[in-house]
């Protein structure tokens, strides 16, 4: 799946990302953190798969990301 939106950080769980999109939806990303916290603040697509459930921080479905793109 492919998902466009900005990644937010929140200090949940030891923190979080999210990636927040145009109509306000927030999934919760789940990998590939080096990459995330180099986009904090940035329009992304991210490809990923479901990654089943919510997690502690409920802040909207898992997503398992598998790469990161600035737009």
């Amino acid at each position: 799946m492919k998902l466009r939106g900005r990644v937010e950080k929140r200090d949940l769980e030891g923190g979080i990302y999210l990636l927040v999109q145009a109509g306000g939806a927030k999934t919760t990303l789940l990998g590939a953190r080096a990459e995330l916290a180099g986009a904090v603040g940035q329009e992304v697509e991210i490809e990923g798969e479901a990654g089943g459930g919510f997690g502690l921080a409920m802040s909207g479905p898992q997503v398992k990301v598998l790469a990161v793109k600035k737009i």
